[in-house]
């Protein structure tokens, strides 16, 4: 089971934060390979415009061949900074491979073209940049990313917590398979790996009064045993999932949160408490007052989550 993750690097101290994550929770793991992929920052306008006249143009040509060669040394320097680093925390050298992008358009456009050409499991991320190529992940680049990309996972790191503790929070929908699918996919072969799959079942609230919502206690009862039901019927293969991806049984529990005035909350308070490293979400739910994720809740999450790792699958 060979997995291939994209990891987007500008060379700050966020974007080596990512690749340690990546080479702490794969330590011993023998059939993961990273792509480093480093874009340049796009260039100004007047240097990518002809010009009218021949000495003009020829000085323009001379000044963009000089700049592209020196954003081809920095995108190359940043890569073997990666690399280095990921080496250091013993990841596998021959695993380790370099993509750089100089001629670039924008970071979402050009990283969104590696990801979908590459056909990788996962598409890795710091939360914030401060290098000057593409100096502006997160929020515009990684928010963007997560909008636009289909059928791949985006991991959003921000200062690794050591945990192999992993939070998969669900909703009552069929896509949350494609969320545990994923999970298990990825995480398997892990040592000491311990999933809690989480999931929330908030209040029934119609748009009333307090007065009046008092009398809908009883449809709230019947709301909330249905939800569970429903939820406790749609993970009951959840175990088969993670035990054909290698899991022990005892590694795997589910946990129902009833009653529910905030999800976002709820959610942030299991993963404060609990001790994880890494959160994992769906971007889709289901609609309606069940549907918890996103755009609400995904979205709180992944402009709010700072600590570990959030990944959001498609």
């Amino acid at each position: 089971m060979n997995r291939h993750l994209l990891a987007a690097t500008d060379g700050s101290p966020n974007a080596h934060n990512s690749l340690k994550y990546i080479a702490g929770i794969y330590q011993d793991v023998p059939d993961i390979d990273v792509t480093l992929i480093s874009v340049a920052e796009p260039l100004p306008s007047f240097l990518t415009t002809g010009s009218r006249s021949f000495q003009a143009e020829k000085s323009r040509l001379t000044r963009l061949d000089d700049i592209n060669k020196q954003r081809q040394q920095e995108c190359a320097g940043i890569l073997e900074r990666g690399r280095a680093l990921l080496e250091r925390n013993q990841f596998p050298a021959d695993h380790i491979h370099t993509k750089a992008v100089v001629q670039s358009r924008s970071a979402v456009q050009d990283i969104l073209s590696e990801a979908r050409r590459g056909k990788y499991d996962a598409l890795v991320v710091g939360r914030r940049g401060l290098g000057r190529l593409v100096s502006y992940f997160i929020g515009s680049v990684s928010y963007g990313l997560v909008q636009h990309l289909k059928n791949i996972a985006v991991w959003i790191i921000d200062d690794p917590i050591p945990s192999n503790h992993v939070l998969i929070a669900v909703d009552a929908c069929e896509s949350c398979l494609r969320v545990v699918d994923h999970a298990s996919f990825a995480l398997a072969g892990i040592k000491n790996v311990k999933v809690t799959l989480f999931n929330v079942i908030p209040k029934f609230r119609p748009f009333i009064s307090r007065e009046v919502s008092a009398t809908f206690e009883d449809v709230e009862t019947i709301i909330a045993s249905y939800s569970e039901k429903k939820m406790e019927n749609l993970l009951s293969g959840v175990h088969n999932i993670f035990r054909d991806a290698g899991f022990n049984p005892k590694s795997v529990e589910v946990k129902i949160k009833k009653g529910s005035a905030g999800v976002t909350q709820d959610i942030f308070a299991e993963y404060e408490k609990g001790g994880y490293g890494t959160l994992v979400t769906g971007r889709r739910g289901i609609g309606g007052w069940e549907a918890i994720f996103p755009g609400s809740v995904s979205n709180r999450l992944l402009h709010t989550h700072t600590k570990g790792a959030f990944w959001i699958v498609a």
